[in-house]
C-alpha cells in the first residue's frame, strides 16, 4: 500500500530513525493478507540478517533497535482516520 509506505516513511524521517527500501525476494505473511477478502493495508518492517534460516543468524543489534523503535512510532501516530486513509482512492 503505497500511503501506508509513505507514511511510515515521514514517521522515520521525523524521528531520525534510519531506513532503507528494499523489494522483497521472500513471502511474508502480509504477501496473503493484503488481498485476502477486501484487503489489508500493510507493510513489512524487516531487519537485515545474515544466515537468516540457520542457526547461526546475525543481526546488528541497533538495525534491531530502530525497527522496534519505528513499528512504536508508527502505531503511536496511527489513528481511524489514517488508517482509513490508507484505503479510500
Amino acid at each position: 500500500n503505497q500511503l501506508f509506505k509513505e507514511f511510515v516513511i515521514n514517521v522515520a524521517e521525523k524521528c531520525g530513525i534510519p531506513y532503507q527500501l528494499s523489494h522483497a525476494r521472500g513471502g511474508t505473511d502480509a504477501g496473503r493478507i493484503h488481498i485476502s477478502r477486501a484487503g489489508c493495508p500493510s507493510i513489512v518492517i524487516g531487519v537485515p540478517t545474515r544466515h537468516i534460516h540457520t542457526h547461526t543468524s546475525m543481526v546488528n543489534l541497533s538495525d534491531l533497535a530502530n525497527a522496534v523503535k519505528l513499528v512504536y512510532e508508527v502505531v503511536r501516530r496511527l489513528d481511524q482516520k489514517i488508517v482509513d486513509s490508507f484505503t479510500s482512492f
